[in-house]
């Protein structure tokens, strides 16, 4: 499936006209996608009902939406309205707009597969930040620079190969880690530090989520970086020699 595009309005005042105009940009992205399904993504099914909402939609569409029926827009897709305790999984590609969007929403969208688009609305300014800085969206109302490198995540080159050795070791399907696999992280993780290789833990978990890991075995691969580089001393690693030869591969592959 080709990248997922991903949309940000920064304008965070909720009113009627940026409800819409989030609709349409989705709209816009299924006619130039060849996508036929939106997913109106609200926090709760009572989120319907607030008076931003209800305004923005008119009445024929809200109610549609709020007794589960699907609404067409002009490019022929249908629009319909999923919570995040509902959306589970999308059969076929979609463009989400995620409405009144938090972290946890944008985690929920990240961990789904389908996902041809997403529209991202949040409620306050900086609530979505963390996702904004790990994928670099596209800001409506500012250029595009389709040139301009995305953001490198982790500035030391050899943590970044490391990582890209973890990620190619370990099961990525599954939203943990599987204790194979965890064992293999704290591995590669206490060799870079013992080599005084540091990161801040957060600038690894945004890397992987940009790498394919889903995002709660990003938190926990997080949460074992943090650990591992706040350690005052270097840690030993077992099999010294096989140690020496991946930190070596890595900061091989580290040079320019």
């Amino acid at each position: 499936m080709p990248a997922v595009k991903r949309i940000l309005l920064p304008d965070t005042n909720q009113s009627p006209e940026h409800i819409l105009k989030g609709i349409g940009v989705a709209d816009h992205l299924c006619a130039t996608l060849n996508v036929t399904e939106v997913i109106f993504l609200v926090p709760v099914k009572a989120s319907l009902t607030s008076g931003s909402l209800h305004t923005a939609l008119g009445q024929a569409v809200h109610d549609a939406l709020v007794k589960g029926k699907p609404v067409k827009l002009e490019s022929g897709a249908q629009l319909r309205c999923e919570t995040m305790q509902t959306l589970q999984w999308l059969s076929r590609p979609s463009v989400v707009i995620a409405v009144y969007a938090s972290q946890k929403m944008m985690d929920r969208i990240d961990a789904l597969q389908n996902v041809a688009a997403v529209v991202a609305i949040p409620w306050t300014a900086g609530e979505i930040e963390d996702w904004a800085t790990t994928w670099s969206p596209q800001v409506l109302g500012q250029p595009s620079q389709p040139a301009q490198s995305p953001a490198k995540l982790i500035a030391d080159p050899v943590v970044e190969q490391a990582m890209k050795s973890l990620t190619n070791m370990i099961n990525k399907a599954h939203n943990i880690l599987h204790p194979s696999d965890e064992e293999y992280a704290k591995r590669i993780l206490r060799i870079l530090r013992s080599r005084d290789h540091k990161e801040p833990a957060e600038n690894i978990r945004r890397w992987a989520i940009k790498h394919g890991w889903l995002p709660k075995a990003a938190e926990r691969l997080e949460v074992l970086a943090q650990k591992a580089f706040a350690l005052r001393t270097k840690p030993k690693v077992d099999n010294p020699d096989h140690a020496q030869q991946s930190y070596q591969r890595w900061a091989d592959a580290a040079q320019p």
